[in-house]
């Protein structure tokens, strides 16, 4: 009993962490129109970069997510203007496969150069901080930070949709962007503001992430798809359901290595995605 109560609390500090991931790829997806590929490399790479200023200058993870953010968020917001909103001029067939190719050789070069850079070995911050104790159940303290920074971003995120202007614009651009568009809203530098925000969202989630479990280079592609099966399970824009699909996810990851075999895990949200896709092709949550 023990040992399941151990994993479920593993699965859904997983999960809260894929659905951290998935909360700027639904962003992006929803106002942008882009499925991006390189997402979850992003979440590698800035992984890595937060494990070497950890090694080298004992940062506390709350400064090197402070100083990843903007930096991806610049970085992203050149990468959309210099490299995806030219395909904006195309048809609708030759932007996507020119998106799909963007994003897929991005994948690629992020994941050669940062291996290049720092080696292709997997990397986390090993933080020692005493475990708590609570009757056979240990919980290490790590865990409870991990918790408390997942909670805090989905709210601070939950609170920026609903309360201010560029929230009301994202969910406007989201739900009608013709509409939002007649309204004043400035579609090109909206869509550049989503996608930069959406992927700064993955620094956090990336400083998160290596507090607990490792990463390399190599690893991104398969948290896009866990991203992907989240959105397609929760909805476009909806944070509440995102979540609630991350955390079944990283249970159902749990309860499959602990039950059956560990390797099967990471193909359960291929088959999961799959399934919902076959038995409700517009998904089971609504777009927010």
């Amino acid at each position: 009993m023990e040992v399941l109560l151990q994993v479920l609390i593993g699965g859904m500090l997983l999960g809260g962490l894929y659905a951290l991931v998935a909360f700027g790829l639904s962003l992006i997806y929803g106002v942008v129109r882009i499925l991006n590929f390189a997402h979850g490399t992003l979440l590698a790479v800035c992984g890595v970069a937060a494990s070497l200023a950890f090694s080298a200058w004992q940062m506390h993870p709350a400064l090197i997510a402070a100083l990843l953010a903007p930096l991806l968020f610049a970085f992203a917001w050149a990468y959309y203007h210099l490299l995806l909103r030219p395909l904006a001029s195309r048809n609708h067939f030759e932007g996507t496969v020119g998106t799909v190719l963007v994003t897929v050789g991005t994948l690629m070069i992020l994941s050669d150069l940062t291996a290049k850079a720092a080696g292709a070995t997997q990397r986390n911050i090993p933080l020692r901080l005493p475990a708590l104790e609570f009757g056979e159940i240990v919980v290490s303290s790590t865990q409870m930070l991990i918790l408390g920074g997942t909670v805090v971003l989905t709210i601070v995120m939950h609170l920026l949709l609903k309360h201010t202007w560029f929230g009301r614009a994202v969910r406007a651009v989201t739900q009608d962007a013709v509409g939002a568009q007649i309204c004043g809203v400035r579609s090109v530098h909206m869509k550049a503001l989503t996608f930069a925000f959406g992927s700064a969202t993955v620094a956090v989630a990336a400083v998160l992430y290596v507090l607990s479990f490792p990463v390399d280079p190599y690893m991104g592609f398969g948290l896009t798809v866990k991203a992907f099966t989240i959105i397609v399970v929760g909805g476009i824009g909806n944070l509440p359901g995102a979540l609630l699909a991350g955390v079944f996810l990283g249970v159902a990851e749990g309860l499959t290595g602990l039950y059956w075999k560990p390797e099967w895990a990471p193909a359960l949200s291929v088959i999961a995605m799959l399934l919902i896709l076959v038995v409700w092709p517009k998904g089971l949550g609504r777009s927010a």
